[in-house]
Parts: C-alpha cells; sequence; structure tokens
C-alpha cells in the first residue's frame, strides 16, 4: 500500500455500517500472556450483507463464534491489522471472539502494557485495536461490562471503567480472583480503560448537588501516599465547579485515578477510571513548584470536565478532535482563571500559545483545527487542536456574552449526551442556545466554522484616520493569513477585536467589541474630544483573538500603555512589543541604546509603583519574551544571537536595577513562605529577581541561592537553579550536586534534575547529555526521563544550534532509536527541525542535512509523517 492510500481522509468519512450497543470483556491474566474474550451485540444497519472490518494489531485470534457457530478459516481473513467477517447474519446476533496479547513485552505505551509491575492501558487514540479486534473508531458507542481474572497475589487490584459490581475468589483456583465492572453509559474503545497491580489507595468523598455520595480513589504506588492531597482537593474543586458554572453533575458512584510512571501523555481521562501520568499527580510544596501545582490541579480539573465534554458526548472522528479537547482546555482554562488570577491566567495562556502554537502555525507542520487528512492521528494531538481550538470557542464566549454561551452549552449537552458530534454541531447548538437568551443575535455559524478550515495564524493590519476638529476616528482594519497566497480565495474569518480609545487623561470611551468579518473593514468611533493628538488604542484587550497585529502605534505610545492600560492584557503585550524590538535590534548587532534606556527606566517604575501592593502583575510585566517568538520575527533567524541578546538584557536589567530589586526582595520577601495558592505573585517576583541579579554580577546572591538548594520548598529550589543556570560559577555545579543528591530516589523529582543537566550552557554540552542517557538512573523506557534529556538538549541552544550540525546529528540518531520503541514520542521530538528552512544560511543547510538522514531512515508512520511534512514545504 502506498504512503497516498494510507492517508484517511474527512471528505471519505462514512458511518459504521453496524451498530454494537453493548459488549462484554473477559480478561484472564496470566504469567507470560492475557487471554481476551470479546462477546458484542451486532445491530448491522443495512439489510445486505456487508463484510465486518475490525481492526487488530499484534493479536494472536485463537476463535471466532456467531451465534454459537465456530467459523472456519473460509468464513474471515485476517492480516496484520485488520480481521474481515464475510457472511454475516442481516439481523442482530452475538459475535464472540477469543485472542490472545502479550502486554508484558508491549514498548508501545499503547494498549495494555507493563510499567514495572503495573498492567495499565492507552487506548486514544487507536490502542484498542492492541488489545481486541474491534472498528476501533469513536463514532462506535458501546455499553461496557467488563470481568478481570489474575492472580491475587501480583494482581490484588483490578480495576476498569464504571461501578464495581462483584468480585469473589475464583472457583477454580484459590490463588486467582476476580472482579466485575459495569459501565452504564455508551462510550467509544478510545475510552476503556484497565488497571491491574499492587498499589495503595488513598480515598475521600464528594457529594454532588443532587445529594448522591461518589467515592473518590487515588492510586498510587508505595509511599506515595503523602502526595495525594492535592490531586484530591484539586478534583472536588473541579467537581463542584462544573456544577455551579455548568450544571453538570458526575453520573457514577466512583471516580478512580491511577498514577502511572511510563505514560505517553500527560493523563487520559478514561470513563471513570483517568490514568495520569504521575508527575501530574503526586505533589506537594516539597516536592512540586507552585507552576506545577496549578498545572496538576489544571490537569485534573481537565480530565474532569472530559465526563461531559469528550466521553458523554465525544467526537465523531478523528478530525473532530478539537470538539472534546479545545472546549475542555477553555473549561480548564476558565476553572483556573475563577481560582487564581483571571489576569494572570489569560496572560500565561497567550504567552504559551505564541511561544508554541504560532510557531506551529508558521512551519510545515501547520494544520487546520480541523485536519483534512491525517497519516497517525497521534501527531495530531497539538496545540492547534489543543490551545487554538480553545481560543475558538473563547471568541464565542467573547461574542456571545457570559449567560448566552451557558445557554448554548446546556443545549449541546442535552441534544448530543450519548451521542458522537462534529463541531458543527456544537457550533449550531451554542448559537440556537444563546438565541434563547439573547433573541436579536446576528451571527452567521458557517462563517465562523472557518476557524476550524484555515491553518496558519490571521495577521490584522489597523491604522487610525484622525479627524482633530470633529472628534472622530476611523479604524481601517484589514486581515489576511500567511498561509494563503491567493487572498481572494480565503473566507473571511470573523474576528473579535475588543478595544478602547485611551489618552494621558485616562480611557475615554467604554470598552468596544468590533466584529471583524470581512478582509478590511471600517470602524468609526465618534464624539471625542478634538484635538491634535491622535488617541492611543488598546487593541485586543484580553486577547479577543488569537491572531497577530500591526498597528500604527508609535513607541511613545506603547510605553504610555505599559505604563497606564488598565488592561493587564494589553498592558503586558505592549511591553512584550517594546522588548521584542530591543532584543530583536541587539541580535541583529544595531542595538538600540534609547530603546534599551527607556526599558530600564520603565521597568524601575513599574517596580516602585507596582512591585510591593501586586508581585505577581510585576513578575509577568517584566518577564522577557522567549526565544520561540522572538525566532518568529526575525528573518532569518539566529538562535545563538537571540539567546545572547536576552541574557544581555537580563545581565543589563540586573546590574542597572539592583538597588530597586534588592529594595523590592527585602520588602516582600517575608510572604514567600506562605502556602500554595498564597504567595505565588511573590514567589514569581523572587524568582524573575535573582535570575536577573545572579546575572547581573551579583556574587552574593549566587552563595545564597546555593543555600536555597537545599530548602523545603520546590519553588524556591527551582527558581534558585534556574538562576544560577545560565552563569558558569562554582555556586551552580555544586547546587546541581545538592538537588542531585536530594532527590535521586524520586524518578519524578529527578527528571527535573535531567532536563537541568541537558539544558545547561557548557563548553562539553553535547558530551554531558550522552553521558546522561547511560546514567544508571536514567529510564529510557520512560517518556518523562527522555523528554527531559532530548527536550532538556534542544533547549540547549548553543549546543543544539553548534554550527558544526553535532547537535542536530544527535537528536536525529536519539530519534532513530526512539522511534523504534516509542513512535508517538519520537514524532513529537522530530518536530524540534520544524522551523529549520527560516534559520540562518549556516544552521539551515546543517539541519537538513540531518533531516535528510532522519528520512532515510526505517521510521514508523508517525514519524515518518511528521518528518514528510518538515521536508515538504
Amino acid at each position: 500500500m502506498s504512503k497516498k492510500e494510507e492517508l484517511v481522509r474527512l471528505s471519505e468519512y462514512t458511518p459504521y455500517p453496524f451498530q454494537i450497543p453493548r459488549i462484554e470483556l473477559d480478561f484472564f491474566i496470566y504469567e507470560k500472556y492475557v487471554v481476551l474474550i470479546s462477546t458484542m451485540e451486532i445491530e448491522p444497519l443495512s439489510k445486505e450483507n456487508i463484510p465486518m472490518v475490525l481492526k487488530g494489531i499484534n493479536l494472536e485470534l485463537d476463535e471466532i463464534i456467531i451465534q454459537g457457530q465456530v467459523l472456519t478459516n473460509d468464513k474471515y481473513i485476517l492480516s496484520t491489522k485488520e480481521l474481515i467477517i464475510k457472511d454475516l447474519p442481516v439481523e442482530p446476533f452475538k459475535l464472540k471472539i477469543r485472542n490472545r496479547i502479550n502486554p508484558f513485552e508491549n514498548n508501545s505505551l499503547e494498549g495494555l502494557y507493563l510499567s514495572e509491575s503495573l498492567l495499565a492501558t492507552q487506548c486514544e487514540a487507536e490502542g484498542f485495536r492492541r488489545i481486541c479486534f474491534h472498528p476501533d473508531r469513536p463514532d462506535v458507542l458501546s455499553k461496557y461490562l467488563v470481568r478481570i481474572e489474575a492472580e491475587h497475589k501480583k494482581f490484588p487490584l483490578l480495576l476498569s471503567n464504571g461501578n464495581k459490581i462483584y468480585s469473589s475468589n475464583s472457583t477454580q483456583d484459590p490463588s486467582r480472583h476476580m472482579v466485575v465492572w459495569d459501565d452504564p453509559f455508551p462510550k467509544p474503545s478510545y475510552l476503556f480503560a484497565l488497571v491491574a497491580g499492587n498499589l495503595e489507595r488513598e480515598s475521600d468523598i464528594f457529594i454532588t448537588r443532587s445529594g448522591r455520595k461518589v467515592v473518590i480513589n487515588l492510586y498510587v504506588d508505595e509511599g506515595d501516599k503523602l502526595y495525594c492531597n492535592h490531586a484530591i482537593k484539586s478534583l472536588k474543586k473541579a467537581m463542584r465547579w462544573d456544577e455551579d458554572i455548568y450544571q453538570l453533575e458526575y453520573d457514577l458512584d466512583e471516580y478512580n485515578i491511577v498514577a502511572v510512571r511510563h505514560f505517553n501523555m500527560g493523563a487520559m481521562e478514561n470513563k471513570s477510571l483517568n490514568i495520569f501520568n504521575s508527575k501530574l499527580v503526586l505533589a506537594d510544596s516539597e516536592i512540586a513548584t507552585d507552576d506545577e501545582l496549578r498545572r496538576i490541579e489544571g490537569v485534573i480539573a481537565h480530565e474532569y470536565f472530559h465526563n461531559w465534554t469528550g466521553n458523554r458526548i465525544t467526537c465523531r472522528d478523528w478530525f473532530q478532535l478539537s470538539l472534546k479537547e479545545g472546549l475542555t482546555v477553555f473549561r480548564d482554562q476558565s476553572f483556573t482563571a475563577d481560582l487564581h488570577s483571571e489576569s494572570s491566567k489569560r496572560i500565561e495562556d497567550v504567552s504559551f500559545l505564541r511561544s508554541t502554537q504560532f510557531i506551529e502555525d508558521s512551519g510545515p507542520t501547520s494544520h487546520p483545527v480541523k485536519p483534512k487528512e491525517y497519516l497517525a492521528i497521534d501527531n495530531f494531538y497539538t496545540t492547534t487542536i489543543y490551545e487554538k481550538g480553545a481560543e475558538i470557542i473563547r471568541m464565542l464566549y467573547t461574542i456571545l456574552g457570559h449567560k448566552p454561551f451557558i445557554k448554548g452549552m446546556n443545549l449541546y449537552a442535552k441534544r448530543f449526551d450519548g451521542c458522537a458530534a462534529t463541531t458543527e454541531d456544537f457550533i449550531q447548538s451554542i448559537v440556537e442556545g444563546a438565541c434563547v437568551e439573547k433573541n436579536n443575535l446576528n451571527f452567521d455559524a458557517n462563517q465562523f466554522s472557518e476557524w476550524y478550515n484555515q491553518k496558519g495564524t490571521p495577521h490584522v493590519v489597523i491604522s487610525r484616520e484622525w479627524e482633530s476638529k470633529t472628534g472622530k476616528l476611523i479604524l481601517k482594519v484589514e486581515q489576511n493569513n500567511p498561509k494563503y497566497k491567493d487572498k481572494s480565495s480565503q473566507t473571511p474569518l470573523i474576528i473579535p477585536l475588543l478595544m478602547a480609545v485611551l489618552t494621558p487623561d485616562g480611557r475615554l470611551n467604554e470598552e468596544t467589541l468590533f466584529i471583524l468579518d470581512k478582509h478590511k473593514k471600517d470602524f468609526l468611533i465618534e464624539d471625542l474630544p478634538p484635538g491634535e493628538r491622535v488617541p492611543t488604542l488598546s487593541l485586543f484587550r484580553r486577547f479577543s483573538a488569537p491572531v497577530t497585529w500591526k498597528s500604527d502605534l508609535s513607541n511613545e505610545e506603547l510605553f504610555y500603555l505599559f505604563k497606564f492600560d488598565d488592561d493587564p492584557f494589553s498592558r503586558w503585550d505592549a511591553g512584550q512589543k517594546l522588548m521584542h524590538k530591543a532584543l530583536l535590534e541587539r541580535a541583529s548587532n544595531t542595538p538600540d541604546f534609547e530603546l534599551e534606556s527607556n526599558l530600564v527606566a520603565t521597568f524601575e517604575y513599574l517596580i516602585a509603583s507596582v512591585g510591593e501592593q501586586d508581585p505577581e502583575a510585576l513578575s509577568t510585566l517584566l518577564n522577557l519574551p522567549g526565544l520561540s517568538e522572538l525566532e518568529i520575527a526575525q528573518q532569518p533567524a539566529d538562535p545563538i544571537g537571540l539567546y545572547s541578546s536576552k541574557i544581555y538584557l537580563e545581565s543589563l536589567l540586573g546590574k542597572k536595577l539592583r538597588c530597586q530589586l534588592r529594595a523590592l526582595l527585602s520588602k516582600i520577601s517575608a510572604s514567600c513562605a506562605l502556602n500554595w495558592p498564597n504567595g505565588q505573585g511573590v514567589r514569581k517576583m523572587i524568582t524573575l529577581s535573582w535570575r536577573w541579579l545572579s546575572l547581573g554580577g551579583d556574587v552574593e546572591i549566587r552563595g545564597d541561592l546555593l543555600q536555597i538548594v537545599s530548602g523545603s520548598s520546590m519553588t524556591m529550589t527551582r527558581a534558585a537553579l534556574n538562576a544560577l543556570q545560565p552563569v558558569a560559577c562554582q555556586e551552580r555545579e555544586l547546587a546541581m550536586i545538592t538537588f542531585y543528591n536530594l532527590w535521586k530516589d524520586r524518578p519524578v523529582i529527578l527528571d527535573a534534575w535531567f532536563s537541568l543537566e541537558a539544558s545547561t550552557p557548557r563548553k562539553d554540552s553535547l558530551q554531558r547529555v550522552k553521558e546522561l542517557l547511560f546514567h544508571p538512573l536514567f529510564d529510557p523506557k520512560a517518556p518523562n526521563a527522555v523528554r527531559a534529556v532530548l527536550g532538556g538538549f534542544s533547549s540547549n541552544i548553543k549546543a543544539f544550534h553548534s554550527i558544526d550540525g553535532s547537535g542536530y546529528r544527535f537528536i536525529v540518531d536519539q530519534i532513530i532509536d526512539l522511534d523504534q520503541r516509542n513512535p508517538i514520542t519520537a514524532s513529537k521530538m522530530a518536530k524540534v527541525f520544524c522551523r529549520w528552512r527560516s534559520y540562518s544560511a549556516v544552521n539551515r543547510k546543517a539541519m537538513y542535512k540531518a533531516l535528510l538522514t532522519l528520512s532515510e531512515s526505517e521510521l514508523s508512520s508517525n514519524t515518518r509523517e511528521v518528518v514528510q511534512l518538515i521536508l515538504s514545504e
């Protein structure tokens, strides 16, 4: 089969010709293999005799039985990926298939596999076919009854989806036991889960709004119960929040979470049996930073919110993946904003979007939120699907308003409960529901849906025409998408532009929402005070649309917004634009000394006016742009030059603002010891100050940082390490040794050490990373450990982007090796080469040579697809 024929296309979607309303699965776990008997109730949707195509990979088929009759070999066709059964009844029938699998030798981390001594599953997106023969597509929904039998001593814990309805010892072998689980809600196969092993349990109770009792169980390795409290509290907050905001209540008697060391993803929302990467469960302030605690809280909430937006209502096909993921990301972002700081959360999300998704959208792996085709669906679990998808939902929320949006969500949940839906179904439901609350709603759902169909980041150009005598301001606004050369063929997107007009005396007009729904459009603002000075614009407030934009605002106006804008995002964004300019000019060896001086002066003003009152806001405002954002803005990109430029500016700020930063630290340090979530803002500002002071040559602070590494706060420990990392000094090396010795027995934390070691700039960085791969505590089968070392090295700018190409060649060799055992992680790692064409000639040539080596290797479909895309554009 050619690579072209392997592509799955949205245009070729057809419903599965059979319904499977109920499945019974019987697992028999033995020492070296697992026997599975699946019994499916089949309902043909056609009276014609249509063969049934079932997916199956690495399965040993024992027998097939239909209506009690064993099928002979001529009644089916078995290949390495499919089972095709012929001559089926046209009336409902029972299909029983017995097969064997060997999870103990399964290194793919898909299907049923062994993680240390624990058997666990990962079925999204197409892992169920590695367990049994099944259509394994999201539009086939079934109710599951699961029976698991295993040796009691080795596997005392047997879990699956739903409610546990029965357990007993085996009547035939007293050393074995069995448990039966029943999930009364129909679900697709990718949500099936099974866990068998020996784990400790931490439990709690949640009472729903209607008074139902839900037992919460968190299962962890021995000795980890101490670190479960944060995750359980986070879950209970999420359950209550979903009831309060969306009126969505949990629907089963149990909610189980299992922490697994070997896991490709962050977490998986399997119905009532979430399986989590242990890094995103185990936490307290001693072993996790503030950011990690908040991330765990958000991920716990994300997986819980999937109970409705993903499980009760799932996606019709994988092209609709953002229907569940984008919507649920929007919900978890809103949850975190409500619990903490709305403005800080919004800026955090925008910063992440710009530094990851905008990068993706600008390169060869750019794709629509609803892709048109794929070779391996695992390659589309991207920031475009998740974060850009969430921004599309947020635009709907911004345009419609809170109450109308919630009405639409209520209608969506009611209309598609127990169904597999599409993005069109969702938008139509939201708009219809919103009309109940907002009678005069004028909204083109079809045009808005273009956000799902177009790849790339839209660019908006805004200019002002000012009538000084009449006080009329005309905004001339134009949109285009750099990904499309033929602009006329592209349907204009609906772009919400939330803005306000400001003057030195303060904001003049109310915040206004303009809708840009044409390629070009003028907007008129009247009744402004006349005068020669053109009013200043605060644009895309709260980041009202996931676009880039260029305006005719001067540096002077940007500095004014940076100091005084009352919208936290717009204030931060003005500062980011100024920092971008300064960093890019210096990286191009044409430094703008006046701009740099004005930035230092403005930072000094902000420290004095904001610092003690709101250290979190101050740390956000002062944070410099990420290197990935800067690379987009520089053509061709010089990664080492940009890195040096950023280090220079941080050093300059550390020197020029040493007294101010020291004074601020003395004022706010008392709040550093407050328990999370309190004190987060103070600790962020301290983190930033330490780094600048350390880079600025403050020798005294470096000695203090070495002592802090041994403290009881992981946030402060990592802050100290981060501050010392770019400085080649004795304190840095001693701090790294101290951190390793403290945490070498805890793999979750040791991953951070591996990442720090791999990303620390040294003359022998490449040799150090090679040594890490053979470190006795490095686990090559754990994706977290692999990402820590290889991901850490790829962020070690001078080593990875070494002009001799050695960094590129090293990563390619590692991807080839990794691809043999874990294609999902390997394909994601290959994306570090996505922007190879945008780099300066010497880097571009070396990267291309490395990519050719990768493309000529024997690769999985996952990695092959990514490499082909990278080389194609």
